[in-house]
């Protein structure tokens, strides 16, 4: 057991003060549709999963560990999506062993055959996990996803698998079939999902549709819109909507060139990049259905060294799950993985797991010991804002008042409180670098005393912290004072109070402030 410690917050160092406007007593019309508990949930590599999951003599106790944080958080396991280019080339076998890889002469995965033992990776993950089945569509037979379908109701079961899905982001075929556009998706769709659903009796709205990985900008070769002004919600087999986002990539020296700590941990950067989402995100609630990103991370062709395995990832995943959450993305499934030589030619990574994965989950030699990232704390920031009620609503704070450098979410939690905010996340985006001493003048001190309530109930703060947004020591990376390297928190947890209604945030800090 961890001993708690309570703080009295008191003024380090000179600080600029500011001052949040008013924030409506109870959700305003602007405000989130309620926050899934498995608002932050995760896709793994398809062809990595064993390495992630261990098996039924030999499970992967850092991951157990690290997903059961999350279960104390929010009381419910995260979604878990085995997906990713892999699967478009994965082949389901009988009489195969768990994972069977064949490579190219430069380790690229050509093929990823796999048999009934590779199911028993997921039974480390919680019991209130579902499952997203993906399954091979880039190989065009549809005998192959058959099989992969029929193989996961077998051993997975239907009490699992929350939703079906052909292949992965589609939309990049366009490289290799000539004619393919996003008629001709909706057209295959359409006629495999039909014909799936007579074949293996599946129930009615089962399938998560799209995965696309293309930006939906004017020259994306399809979207979610325009899928659904081609008519493939018509036969009633959809359940939600699916696209995927990498804010940067180092698939090719251009981009590669873009991909700093600076552009990354930037919440203007972020709104507007998740802004792009908004007429996706409409098109699919007017249908009635749910949209998710069903793959993210930071940076594509597997992150970058020095930017995506630092703290300033945490801060950067914490400002993009929330926002995402504002604009009324249901569910964020973060990328777990590893470089995939095929995905470009002229990327920057080598083979190895991704510098943007969450934890590590066998030892390597790129990485060392197996551990949590420096990043993993945002998502006990996040799960543990979203809390367990199944009630929460959220909004970004907006005020020109207020630093463009920093993000306030307000949280509304009718479960905990009938008059007022019952939470609120604090994220100080600047850069602060570790022993820059002049670096703590980005501190801001935060009024929220109007927020508090009355009577003697004090308020509590959590606070997400590291040596500095560089930091890579995820044994200095903290969440409430404890670190989560081996996924068990080391050290005694410390609650703050607030100082006369006052927060101090440093630059690159984020806090949760509980009313």
């Amino acid at each position: 057991m961890h001993k708690t410690t309570l703080l009295a917050l008191s003024s380090v160092v000179a600080a600029a003060n500011v001052s949040l406007p008013a924030i409506p007593l109870s959700p305003p019309s602007t405000a989130s549709q309620i926050l899934d508990r498995r608002l932050a949930s995760f896709s793994i590599e398809f062809s990595y999963l064993p390495s992630f999951g261990g098996n039924k003599t030999h499970p992967n106790e850092l991951t157990r560990n690290l997903m059961n944080r999350l279960v104390e958080r929010t009381g419910l396991g995260p979604d878990i999506r085995p997906g990713g280019i892999t699967v478009d080339s994965s082949i389901f076998d009988p009489n195969a062993p768990a994972l069977d890889l064949s490579l190219s002469p430069s380790q690229g995965i050509w093929r990823t055959t796999y048999g009934p033992a590779y199911f028993e990776s997921y039974l480390v993950f919680p019991n209130t996990s579902r499952f997203i089945l993906d399954v091979n569509l880039g190989n065009d037979s549809i005998t192959i996803a058959q099989n992969q379908i029929e193989a996961g109701i077998k051993y997975l079961g239907w009490d699992r698998i929350f939703a079906i899905q052909l292949g992965n982001e589609p939309d990049h075929y366009i490289y290799s079939r000539p004619g393919w556009t996003s008629a001709a998706f909706t057209a295959k769709f359409l006629n495999w999902t039909s014909t799936l659903t007579k074949s293996l009796n599946l129930p009615a709205r089962i399938f998560q549709a799209n995965g696309f990985a293309e930006d939906p900008t004017s020259s994306a070769p399809m979207t979610t819109v325009s899928t659904i002004n081609e008519g493939i919600d018509k036969t009633g087999v959809i359940k939600l909507f699916d696209q995927h986002t990498y804010q940067y990539s180092t698939c090719d020296p251009a981009r590669n060139a873009k991909a700093t700590l600076e552009a990354l941990v930037n919440h203007n950067n972020i709104t507007a990049y998740l802004d792009l989402w908004k007429p996706q995100i409409a098109a699919a609630r007017g249908v009635g259905k749910e949209f998710v990103i069903g793959e993210y991370s930071s940076i594509s062709c597997s992150g970058k060294q020095n930017v995506s395995d630092t703290y300033g990832q945490a801060m950067w995943l914490a400002d993009t799950i929330l926002y995402g959450a504002s604009l009324n993305i249901s569910r964020l499934y973060m990328h777990q993985g590893a470089t995939l030589v095929l995905q470009s030619s002229q990327q920057a990574n080598s083979p190895g797991f991704s510098w943007y994965d969450l934890w590590y989950p066998i030892p390597s030699e790129r990485y060392g010991s197996a551990r949590a990232s420096p990043s993993y704390v945002a998502y006990l920031l996040v799960t543990e804002a979203v809390g367990k009620s199944g009630q929460s609503r959220l909004a970004l704070v907006r005020d020109s008042s207020l630093p463009s450098t920093l993000a306030v979410y307000a949280i509304w939690d009718p479960s905990s409180r009938t008059n007022g905010i019952a939470r609120m996340v604090i994220l100080n985006m600047s850069l602060r670098r570790q022993d820059v001493a002049a670096d703590d003048a980005l501190t801001v001190t935060v009024d929220v005393g109007k927020y508090q309530r009355g009577g003697n109930t004090t308020a509590k703060v959590k606070r997400m912290s590291s040596p500095g947004v560089e930091s890579k020591d995820s044994d200095r990376v903290t969440w409430a004072g404890q670190s989560y390297s081996a996924g068990v928190p080391v050290g005694s947890e410390v609650v703050e109070q607030l100082d006369a209604g006052k927060v101090n945030v440093r630059g690159s800090e984020g806090v949760l402030i509980t009313f």
